[in-house]
């Protein structure tokens, strides 16, 4: 009976000891969640001032994968600065639409979702977005981004 009892509160010790650890984990990725919505509201609002220095700093020093509308290529950060610096031009007004996060470690998150992008002349361009986002040097920066043009919903 003895032995029973020890292994009970063995297995008792072993459990709360996973559950604390499972506990730790999932306050560290409500954390690293909150801090991806914060980027992406942060991005939103560099994307409507037209800030072109902040947004190039929301990219990974180590490059960026991106995919756009069925083209793919690696775009290094010096590259993405000039692009952004030199042949970006911003939207009239821009929102995010149905953002879902997915931690992917304590360091890392999926972000999924849509966006409307409003062009110049007034049209509203509805897209598909993904991004991985990755800390770098104490910050959440953009590894991976793929962007696609939507159609118009029915009505």
């Amino acid at each position: 009976m003895l032995g029973a009892v020890r292994g009970v509160v063995a297995a008792l010790a072993v459990s709360s000891a996973a559950s604390g650890a499972g506990a730790q984990a999932q306050a560290a990725a409500g954390g690293v969640v909150a801090e991806a919505q914060a980027f992406m509201a942060g991005y939103a609002q560099d994307l409507v001032k037209g800030d072109r220095a902040a947004l190039a700093g929301r990219y990974h020093r180590d490059g960026t994968w991106m995919s756009v509308n069925g083209w793919r290529e690696f775009v290094s950060h010096a590259q993405m600065t000039k692009d952004y610096a030199e042949r970006w031009e911003g939207p009239k007004a821009f929102a995010w639409r149905d953002l879902a996060y997915e931690p992917a470690g304590a360091d890392a998150v999926v972000v999924t979702g849509g966006f409307a992008w409003t062009a110049p002349d007034g049209k509203v361009q509805p897209y598909a977005y993904t991004a991985l986002l990755k800390r770098q040097d104490g910050a959440l920066r953009i590894r991976v981004e793929h962007e696609t043009q939507t159609p118009e919903p029915k009505r």
